[in-house]
């Protein structure tokens, strides 16, 4: 994987001194436009081995990636984006627009982003799964995370896991069978386990916990807490939308469950005043959804809706199945990289 990221690295500093990442965003205007997708802003250290490369961008890289934006493209709110979407961009500018999308709520967002998009005034939304903000509970991805760190800490002490309810007996070998680094490990358990419903997922937890004879480590606070949401939200630059109640995913619910999650993530927003009720903007967890799913998302009254399908949007792009490119650290740690990644080079 290393030695992966370093042949794009420089085949990306190639490009660029090329002049290739700059022609490719000039053939792009006004009518095209790029949602980015970003989780956590996090030091290398702090990500440590418990948050997947794929979650996180360190605090001075994502500075890079602002400077980059600001040269080549206009960075706008999601609200102004459906306003001009509504009246077909009528607008002077000709470069592509630009919007910054944050899932999940995380704290260091609070902590770290924030921060940046005030000294350079850059607006941004973040999607927030309501029933997390302002609570001391953490997704089941990190629960795992953390049962893999202690795992490979002492597994001296590790036992054979004997389960014997619905599939679990052969899904939980193939946990404990993976192979490849501890970081692949993880990866391929979490993507494993995204099939499940939460409460099957949290009954492996809890019998992986028991068998392996490990006792789940507290996390540390996870979530935004609503006073800053609300902070942020009156400042102007940060808006708000919703990642659902209880951040699952959708395409393993029930209609009725589909419906409840994502009228409570609604009425939330509006009860703690984080958000304008006539503009709510949506994200998929997970980016799963179907045609179905976005009915219902336009149908409870939400405005758009943006998935994880890389690639840009234009004009004629449906507004409850915007694209979004996904940005993390290890692909985009340079400009070139990340002019690389947004323009789909690679």
């Amino acid at each position: 994987m290393k030695s992966s990221i370093a042949i794009r690295s420089t085949l990306a500093s190639f490009y660029n001194s090329f002049g290739l990442i700059s022609w490719k965003l000039r053939t792009y205007s006004q009518y095209n436009f790029l949602f980015l997708t970003y989780h956590r802003i996090l030091s290398r250290e702090k990500a440590g081995t418990q948050v997947q490369a794929g979650m996180y961008v360190e605090p001075e890289t994502f500075e890079t990636h602002i400077h980059f934006l600001e040269r080549h493209l206009n960075i706008i709110s999601i609200s102004e984006f459906l306003s001009n979407f509504r009246k077909d961009f009528g607008t002077s500018s000709i470069r592509p627009f630009c919007i910054l999308t944050f899932d999940d709520g995380w704290y260091d967002f609070y902590q770290y982003v924030f921060p940046i998009l005030k000294t350079y005034q850059i607006p941004a939304t973040v999607f927030l799964p309501t029933n997390f903000i302002g609570t001391t509970k953490c997704f089941w991805t990190d629960s795992l995370a953390k049962l893999f760190s202690q795992r490979q800490r002492a597994e001296s002490k590790e036992r054979r896991v004997r389960i014997k309810t619905f599939s679990s007996n052969y899904l939980t070998n193939q946990l404990e069978n993976l192979k490849g680094s501890k970081e692949s490990k993880l990866e391929k358990a979490m993507q494993i386990l995204k099939a499940y419903r939460d409460e099957e997922i949290e009954e492996i937890l809890s019998y992986l916990s028991r068998n392996w004879n490990l006792n789940p480590e507290p996390l540390d606070r996870s979530f935004l807490s609503w006073e800053e949401v609300r902070e942020m939200a009156q400042s102007g630059l940060i808006s708000f939308g919703s990642h659902t109640a209880s951040h699952r995913i959708l395409t393993t619910l029930t209609d009725t469950e589909i419906q409840g999650e994502l009228v409570r993530s609604k009425e939330r927003l509006i009860l703690e005043k984080v958000v304008d009720p006539s503009f709510i903007p949506f994200s998929y967890p997970n980016g799963s959804y179907d045609e179905k799913i976005a009915k219902m998302v336009k149908e409870v009254g939400y405005n758009l809706a943006v998935n994880t399908e890389g690639g840009w949007n234009h004009l004629g792009s449906n507004p409850f199945t915007l694209r979004r490119i996904a940005i993390h650290q290890d692909m985009t740690s340079t400009e070139a990289m990340f002019g690389c990644r947004i323009t789909n080079i690679f």
